[in-house]
């Protein structure tokens, strides 16, 4: 595809040196899915001492479940740094929470962890979002609301953190 809306995700050392690049950061914090490991975790937790650091597990497979995280939000300031590790469609959902509740783009790392076969698919018709859908962009899945076979196309949303779908048979409808 020669244009596409699907992010590029940075390796985790590259993304967590952009957070720092001249800025005055007073806080790190590490949102990870419980699938990354201690070790992750803690390699993570180095590249960013001294600055203080919390760590927030959350659950990819329990839908808008972020833990702890909506709490912390409401202490968070200015110069406070994110990194969110996990499966796409987590780090994706976290993000999209982060910036609704006042983070820039600029204050988040995302580390994608290497199984991205699951996806959160928008339906265009019915603006259902099915969750956790395995399916590789390009495939093709039903929806959660309408049941409508859909195409999951090349157009990620970072608002909604989910990749479009639509009607399958769209262009062969009268």
């Amino acid at each position: 595809m020669r244009s596409t809306s699907v992010p590029r995700w940075q390796s985790a050392s590259s993304a967590v040196d952009d957070l720092a690049a001249g800025a005055l950061v007073t806080r790190y914090v590490l949102i990870a899915d419980r699938s990354i490991s201690t070790q992750v975790l803690r390699e993570l937790s180095q590249r960013v001492t001294p600055v203080p650091t919390r760590t927030v597990i959350v659950d990819a497979g329990v839908g808008s479940g972020f833990g702890g995280l909506d709490e912390l939000l409401t202490e968070a300031r200015i110069g406070w740094r994110f990194v969110v590790a996990g499966p796409e469609h987590m780090v994706g959902a976290v993000r999209a929470r982060l910036i609704s509740a006042g983070a820039l783009p600029a204050e988040i790392a995302a580390i994608v962890h290497p199984d991205a076969s699951v996806r959160d698919v928008f339906c265009a018709h019915c603006h259902t979002t099915s969750p956790s859908v395995p399916v590789p962009v390009g495939g093709r899945t039903r929806c959660g609301g309408c049941s409508a076979e859909l195409t999951v196309y090349y157009h990620y949303s970072r608002r909604h953190s989910a990749y479009l779908g639509y009607r399958a048979d769209s262009e062969e409808l009268p």
